[in-house]
């Protein structure tokens, strides 16, 4: 049997995954298909562990929670993973942290699921391949966006879906994943969704400035298929949009860049004040309201500087620098 690939995929779409497949042959694996047509059964996640226990008691049934700019992974190890239980028991968080492991989806009733990862490769790494993994990520996950767009246009259905694809040059596991996952995804916010997602996660380590002039032409696609804008072949109508995305670039651009200055601010302000053990949210809000910051742009900071990374929650209400 040939191995299966490790997809890369953000945590975000991975736990909107609900459907799962296994082919009619002995020792078929099974695969937790994305909505966006990723056929899961290993998957390659590197992000920030922030939070590992012993859930299993006796057993010995470690959880770690690995974030990613889009959401959180929760990865499970036990008895069966033995190399990786032991490499939990004695992690140390926050940490950077990559693992390739086996997709899991688990079904208590028909109403709710839970996805996890159980991993058959973990090991500490760096912030470098964190932001590599990234974009790297981010790319894939665009990838199958595009085939997706060509799957919705077309129109098709099962196999001959199948065949439109495989003529636009989908390879063949991604062509199978999109046929199911059409069928079973509600997917008129599927597309914007996840590219927004998918812009948040590269923003974390791309100035956003690059990377909103280069996803325009992607962003008006998203547009024009949702129906949203309507383009127009009247000179003075699109001179005046044009002259719109001029000013929303140059908002976006000022708005960037204090975003970037208070980002800093917060990581000095809370280098200074962390005794040891973090420093309480309400602390935070009235210090960096003497410098200037209403209480929103503070909310706003801490939640970018956890999504990239930067900083994480101990406990609830405290904050501490990765």
């Amino acid at each position: 049997m040939m191995r299966e690939p490790a997809w890369r995929i953000f945590a975000h779409e991975f736990n909107m995954s609900d459907l799962q497949y296994s082919e009619d042959t002995e020792k078929s694996p099974n695969y937790l298909i994305s909505p966006t047509g990723a056929r899961i059964n290993r998957l390659f996640v590197v992000g920030v562990a922030t939070e590992v226990e012993n859930v299993g008691r006796s057993e010995g049934l470690w959880r770690v929670r690995i974030a990613d700019p889009t959401g959180v992974f929760t990865v499970y190890a036990g008895q069966y993973q033995p190399d990786a239980a032991a490499f939990l028991s004695e992690l140390e968080v926050p940490q950077f942290i990559a693992v390739v492991g086996k997709a899991r989806l688990f079904n208590p009733n028909e109403t709710s699921f839970y996805v996890s990862v159980r991993p058959k490769e973990i090991n500490v790494t760096t912030e470098e391949v964190r932001n590599n993994w990234i974009v790297t990520t981010a790319e894939r996950t665009l990838d199958r966006l595009e085939a997706l767009k060509i799957a919705q246009r077309s129109g098709l259905h099962g196999d001959e879906l199948r065949e439109k694809l495989l003529e636009s040059g989908t390879n063949v596991s991604l062509a199978e994943g999109i046929v199911m996952a059409i069928e079973h995804y509600d997917m008129h916010d599927i597309l914007k969704d996840i590219s927004k997602a998918v812009e948040s996660a590269i923003n974390t380590v791309v100035p956003a400035s690059e990377f909103t002039t280069a996803s325009v032409p992607i962003k008006r696609d998203f547009e024009a298929e949702t129906g949203e804008t309507r383009s127009s072949d009247d000179g003075a109508v699109e001179s005046e949009r044009e002259q719109n995305e001029n000013v929303e670039t140059e908002n976006a651009d000022a708005k960037t860049e204090r975003l970037k200055a208070n980002k800093a601010l917060f990581m000095d302000v809370l280098k200074d004040l962390d005794s040891g053990s973090g420093v309480p949210y309400d602390e935070l809000i009235e210090y960096m309201s003497s410098k200037g910051l209403s209480e929103g742009e503070v909310e706003e900071v801490a939640r970018e500087l956890m999504n990239d990374g930067k900083c994480y929650e101990p406990k609830i209400g405290i904050l501490k620098l990765v």
